[in-house]
């Protein structure tokens, strides 16, 4: 059995639909990442003013900026870079 830590996945992007396999009292349980997230991003704004844009939590989060009026993603998260559809830096 492997040992609790972070592995490589090999260049592998890890989608929504993949699952996490973790202990629960004492057994196994294998959680989908797309749940995971969504209690991740529980009290994390999904939209609002440029000014109250959040710290992005994983890369491609989506954020729709009111003030801009455009939805927009997480490109990195430290320090937070924000693009449009186009790719370009907002």
């Amino acid at each position: 059995m492997a040992e609790q830590g972070s592995y490589p996945l090999n260049g592998r992007v890890v989608q929504g639909t993949d699952t996490c396999t973790g202990v629960v009292t004492g057994q196994t349980a294998d959680i989908p990442l797309s749940v995971i997230a969504s209690f991740v991003l529980a009290g994390v704004p999904q939209s609002g003013p440029t000014t109250s844009r959040p710290v992005p939590v994983f890369v491609g989060q989506p954020f729709l900026d009111t003030t801009l009026g455009i939805m927009i993603w997480a490109l990195q998260i430290i320090p937070a870079i924000w693009i449009d559809a186009a790719g370009v830096s907002v």
